[in-house]
């Protein structure tokens, strides 16, 4: 990450988390369920990942408590925790429950500033270049601080707070449309329209331009998830 983009760059990783080896646990679990490193279904080792981790398995358990509260882990008793798998219905549900709350911060967000623009701009850009490399792995990270970003200008930071909980609860599901070239490059394309509405400061061009890009990133989505897709049609949010 470029020291112009550090400033904007939002770490949902960090934020409200428990502090100390609870907070690390927390921090580096979850990173792995959002990136897709364990898979939906997969069950929790604990020692394993304690171990990987680098905490003990109290901190451990606490941490995987705090992910089954918010949805990302489902613990079974007697069984253990396992990563909270979701049938496409209840993928289309909580995006439908972004694209309510995300309205409501589009509709307040402030007009970013040269440097935030730039900032935006720049990490686009680093967006297209990473599209063309074989490892495109950083897309989903650089793609989530990128409306996080945007999100952020708006000053309604308990609605944020739960489209940042929301954005986790599919990150799993919603990466694997970024494996089909077409629908990585149509995510930067789409962005540049709406960092031009910014640009313009056009409220009724913004709000276009994120409906668009919203509309394609959900379009195939639960077909995807059910096997029935054309992946080379999909789209990005």
């Amino acid at each position: 990450m470029t020291e112009t983009l550090a400033p904007y760059v939002v770490n949902a990783d960090l934020a409200g988390s428990p502090v100390g080896a609870t907070g690390l646990a927390l921090q580096r679990l979850r990173r792995m369920v959002v990136s897709g490193d364990l898979h939906p279904g997969e069950q929790i080792r604990q020692q394993e990942m304690a171990d990987l981790v680098g905490v003990s398995r109290g901190p451990l358990r606490e941490a995987m408590n705090v992910l089954a509260n918010e949805g990302l882990l489902l613990h079974k008793p007697n069984q253990g925790y396992f990563v909270t798998k979701r049938v496409p219905g209840e993928v289309e549900q909580i995006r439908r429950m972004r694209h309510v709350l995300e309205n409501e911060l589009i509709k307040t967000v402030a007009w970013p500033d040269a440097d935030c623009l730039a900032a935006l701009r720049a990490m686009n850009e680093e967006m297209r270049v990473c599209i063309a490399r074989p490892d495109w792995s950083r897309l989903p990270t650089l793609n989530r601080n990128f409306h996080f970003i945007i999100f952020g200008l708006s000053p309604d930071k308990l609605i944020l707070a739960e489209v940042k909980r929301l954005w986790s609860l599919v990150d799993p599901f919603t990466r694997v449309k970024y494996e089909y070239p077409q629908a990585r490059q149509r995510t930067v394309d789409e962005h540049e329209v709406v960092l031009q509405a910014l640009a313009a400061r056009s409220r009724s061009a913004f709000r276009a331009a994120m409906n668009h890009h919203r509309s394609s990133g959900r379009e195939g989505l639960s077909e995807l998830l059910a096997g029935r897709a054309d992946p080379h049609g999909l789209g990005l949010g």
